[in-house]
């Protein structure tokens, strides 16, 4: 069975290099470092616009025993000229051991404050970029929320009417919304290196 991997190394990771051929994830922040998972191949892989995360998991719904993984957008991790509006992260907030695999929730985590420009790679700052709010000003359009092409496409929500299910009671949003994605996957983490013989 062929297998897609998410990885690159940190240093390429850091420097978001620019997507394979292939349009599949290859690295996720875990931490704030670069980590690798790796995929099953699959004849109908969930897709992202331009991007391939793997087989869907048929219960799609939440789990608590799941692992997370976070579709950061904007983000400057993977890039494709001519799909920018499909710019993100990916995070995930813990590895299954070597050679094991786990099934992760996927959710949007999607900036609405323009005025935030925090490339995340970690779940705890995302979390807590979550929990803060912002006043919208008075010129504030739909237009102006970052990751607003995804919110169109993929929660529905196209105009400032649409925002009152994120609005809180003294009109303020959160910075950043972190909602299920409506699927999940799985992934495994690469098996361990074999250890060097001993020289004589």
């Amino acid at each position: 069975m062929r297998v897609l991997t998410f990885g690159l190394c940190a240093g390429m990771l850091l420097a978001a290099a620019p997507a394979p051929d292939s349009r599949t994830l290859e690295a996720v922040y875990l931490d704030g470092e670069a980590a690798r998972l790796v995929l099953a191949d699959a004849p109908k892989p969930v897709t992202v616009g331009p991007w391939r995360l793997g087989p869907r998991i048929t219960d799609t719904k939440p789990r608590d025993k799941r692992l997370n993984l976070y579709l950061v957008a904007p983000g400057t991790q993977y890039h494709l000229d001519g799909s920018e509006d499909y710019d993100h992260n990916a995070i995930i907030n813990a590895l299954p051991a070597p050679g094991k695999s786990r099934e992760y929730d996927v959710y949007w985590a999607l900036v609405l404050d323009p005025r935030l420009k925090t490339d995340f790679r970690n779940e705890r700052d995302l979390l807590l970029a979550a929990q803060v709010t912002f006043v919208p000003g008075d010129l504030f359009e739909f237009d102006d929320i970052p990751a607003d092409y995804l919110m169109r496409t993929y929660l529905k929500v196209a105009s400032l009417e649409d925002l009152a299910k994120f609005r809180k009671r003294d009109g303020t949003l959160p910075r950043v919304i972190i909602v299920p994605a409506g699927f999940a996957i799985t992934a495994s983490a690469p098996e361990e290196a074999p250890a060097e013989a001993a020289k004589p």
